[in-house]
């Protein structure tokens, strides 16, 4: 009885490590990072999470309509360290951003550099943050 039990708690512990390994992807399998991407949009969302910050952006096309972005970007902690807070990320300010889109072409993409209306801009990128002045 007691080897079946530590079969079972061996296997569980294996698929715990297969479905992290899984869950965790690199940016090129999911962004063509060959391809840059300029959105500019008013931030309607931001969820300060780990693994990722998620930005929502509302971008307004050339017919008009609304366009809902959701850009991934670094983890808390990085974007924190490099003088990114969420306080930053205020809902409702005007952002440009340069990023990559996803390889399915939705409205989904990884934020690299987000510039606001002041001209002020943070480089975002592959485990740094940075101010840049205008």
């Amino acid at each position: 009885m007691k080897q079946r039990y530590t079969a079972v708690l061996v296997v569980l512990g294996v698929l715990a490590v297969a479905g992290s390994a899984w869950a965790h992807h690199s940016l090129q399998s999911e962004y063509d990072i060959h391809k840059s991407i300029t959105i500019k949009g008013t931030i309607s969302r931001v969820e300060w999470v780990n693994p990722h910050v998620y930005i929502y952006l509302d971008v307004k096309g050339a017919d008009g309509k609304v366009a809902k972005w959701s850009l991934s970007t670094l983890p808390p902690g990085t974007l924190r360290r490099g003088g990114v807070t969420r306080q930053l990320l205020g809902v409702g300010e005007e952002v440009s951003v340069l990023g990559y889109q996803a390889h399915d072409g939705s409205n989904l993409g990884f934020l690299r550099t987000i510039t606001f209306a002041d001209g002020h801009k943070y480089e975002i990128w592959l485990g740094d943050a940075s101010k840049e002045k205008p």
